[in-house]
């Protein structure tokens, strides 16, 4: 009695914190909790920022000034004393003004943000990719643990079972239709049965807790486990036109193909700056400077002005154009070229790689698709059989028409087969979601 007494407490040690969650509601819990996923979020949500701001640099910028200044000194002849030129012992200038300017054309910065697009459009798939990843875990700790679940389900019908066999035995022992022997080999394996309903409970488990901590929820999540393991629908199988949809959505040949095309432009970048540039300004504004007004009194006095004559608004145009020639580098921009070509042939291995890795994959998962449809098919015939075998043995053994013997080994032939059926079904649902995977359509 001590497998019930432990199986009992195992279970009862993890109470729900909240409602248990199905499979899908533990996906999309896992979306919003799981740190993988959180990390490849932000790293998409900062490369964002990072396009934006390079971006700015390409349109027109805008922005208003205030800006107010005094100085006081009492240094009256000042630097220009030689010249005769008096220097105002207090000055105050007040300015507001209205300015902006515009990259008419700057090789550089269209460099730069074009980069920083390739860098968001790697960083975006990267988040699609760890969430078909984290998805694919989730589903795996799931049906595990929906696995183990049905595990229990089964130790607890070979206990039945083999306490039924040692009730036989002893009524038949008591009748003197068996020896003792019998009777004592039915209670080793009534005992057996004990031992494994408890390690079955404690792996279930397990495998609850590894699934709360795969989502990033409370250990103590409990989950909605269904009663047998969906099969999902076969899917096509057709070769080419899954290395198609894999090479038009698999995220991380898309993240090789951005890695090639950034180290294209960063080859590009390092003569940037040596290209023609022009930038247009603007400016329309106000300025006073207070400490003018009684230089410039008796002047408007004797023009018949008014003391705060003269207009104090103002407005600005340029036009700026620049060329650089580096006359002499000392072979730095040679050499930095050279490495960034280096770069360029990393990343076109990488993406050619990447590409037959995509049809590698793909490749894998239909070949596996197809033998675990092939074995679930065969698992639910045998675990059928298997079934019937062990029921008609426990009859037999009743009447005594078979042996001790007899009947343990059609059981554990029966148990043999659940387990592989279990595993038949998991591994047929994971193969489905793994083709997925490969094309890169598990998350839409």
């Amino acid at each position: 009695m001590l497998a019930f007494a432990l199986a009992a407490t195992m279970l009862a040690a993890a109470p729900a914190a909240a409602a248990p969650m199905t499979l899908a509601q533990a996906v999309q819990f896992a979306e919003s909790h799981n740190e993988q996923v959180l990390a490849a979020k932000a790293q998409w949500v900062q490369a964002g920022a990072t396009l934006a701001s390079d971006r700015s640099a390409q349109l027109p910028n805008i922005q208003g000034i205030a800006q107010s200044s005094m100085s006081r000194s009492a240094n009256y002849a000042g630097n220009f004393a030689q010249i005769g030129v008096p220097v105002q012992p207090n000055v105050s200038q007040n300015t507001a003004e209205v300015a902006g300017s515009q990259s008419v054309f700057n090789l550089q910065n269209e460099l730069t943000a074009d980069a920083a697009r390739h860098a968001y459009d790697q960083a975006q798939q990267n988040y699609r990719f760890v969430k078909e990843q984290t998805l694919l875990n989730v589903e795996t700790s799931f049906y595990v643990y929906a696995q183990d679940v049905q595990l229990v389900g089964l130790a607890k019908a070979d206990l039945g079972y083999q306490q039924a066999l040692y009730a036989i035995a002893d009524a038949n022992y008591k009748s003197g239709l068996v020896a003792g022997i019998d009777r004592l080999k039915a209670q080793v394996q009534r005992t057996t049965s004990e031992e494994s309903l408890a390690s079955a409970t404690a792996d279930a488990e397990d495998a609850r807790e590894n699934l709360s901590q795969t989502i990033g929820a409370d250990t103590s999540q409990a989950f909605a486990v269904p009663a047998s393991i969906p099969a999902p629908p076969m899917p096509s199988t057709d070769q080419q036109a899954l290395d198609a949809v894999a090479l038009a959505h698999s995220p991380e040949l898309a993240i090789a193909k951005d890695a090639l095309d950034i180290a294209v432009l960063e080859n590009g970048l390092i003569d940037a700056p040596n290209r023609p540039t022009v930038a247009l300004q603007g400016a329309w504004g106000n300025q006073v400077i207070p400490t003018a007004f009684p230089f410039n009194e008796a002047t408007c006095q004797i023009h018949q002005f008014d003391p705060h004559c003269g207009p104090t608004h103002f407005y600005t145009i340029g036009l700026t154009s620049q060329l650089l020639l580096p006359l002499l580098d000392w072979g730095s921009l040679h050499a930095q070229h050279n490495g960034a070509h280096a770069n360029i042939d990393s990343q076109t291995a990488a993406y050619s790689t990447a590409k037959r890795q995509a049809m590698i994959d793909v490749d894998q998962a239909v070949r596996r698709l197809i033998v675990d449809d092939q074995n679930l098919g065969l698992a639910t015939q045998n675990a059928s059989v298997a079934l019937q075998a062990a029921k008609i043995a426990q009859v037999q053994y009743k009447v005594g028409l078979g042996s001790q013997i007899d009947v343990t080994t059609a059981e554990q032939t029966y148990l043999q087969a659940a387990k592989q059926l279990l595993d038949a079904q998991v591994a047929y649902a994971l193969a489905a979601d793994r083709l997925k995977f490969a094309t890169g359509t598990l998350v839409e």
